[in-house]
């Protein structure tokens, strides 16, 4: 029997010892990369959630419009600036160079904007834990006194609310204009989204 030489005893003991480590730390890295995934799809998630639901509060504006309840000339303030009354919340009077409302005038921490269903009667399908998202109506004002009239141009800002805090927010431009029926279109002429403050 051939005796092996004293310096190669345990040098499989620390192969063994470096591929266990390699072992760990690739497992280490899968899971934190996986849990990485999870975390990034719960915010893509909750983000989808609150824009989708800014999206149904420029669909129910744009439905205020087209019902033009509330839609006319003496309903909007005289001056830049929001109504905050019952009759009057969500009706704003600005320019298409500046805004006639304040960002915690959308959000709610001051009044000014209106319910997603206030003024049209829907109802907003959530599971109750989620605020109902809320718009201001801008008439675009210009210097023919007596408007808006068919054709006049709206700014649509609305806010959308997803779980864990989440805020998404869109703004759009609509014309209202009148068809040959004699009936109100909100036609929707472009939109971006909105950038809200996180210090509010």
């Amino acid at each position: 029997m051939i005796a092996m030489p004293a310096r190669q005893r345990g040098a499989t003991l620390m192969i063994a010892l470096i591929m266990l480590t390699a072992i760990l730390l690739l497992g280490t890295a899968s899971a934190s990369l996986l849990i990485l995934d999870e975390h990034t799809a719960r915010n893509h998630r909750v983000h989808v959630q609150a824009t989708l639901a800014a999206q149904a509060a420029l669909d129910d504006a744009c439905e205020e419009i087209r019902r033009a309840d509330r839609i006319d000339a003496a309903a909007f303030p005289s001056t830049p600036q929001c109504r905050s009354d019952v009759e009057g919340r969500g009706l704003c009077l600005g320019s298409p160079e500046r805004a006639g409302w304040k960002p915690e005038q959308l959000s709610g921490a001051e009044p000014g904007s209106a319910a997603y269903g206030e003024f049209t009667g829907r109802r907003f399908p959530s599971d109750g834990d989620l605020a109902a998202p809320r718009y201001l109506i801008e008439w675009l004002a210009s210097d023919k006194p007596g408007r808006p009239e068919p054709a006049a141009l709206y700014r649509i800002s609305a806010i959308g609310f997803g779980r864990g805090g989440a805020r998404a927010g869109l703004q759009a431009i609509a014309q209202g204009r009148s068809d040959e029926a004699g009936r109100t279109q909100c036609i929707i002429r472009a939109w971006r989204p909105l950038f809200l403050s996180t210090s509010e």
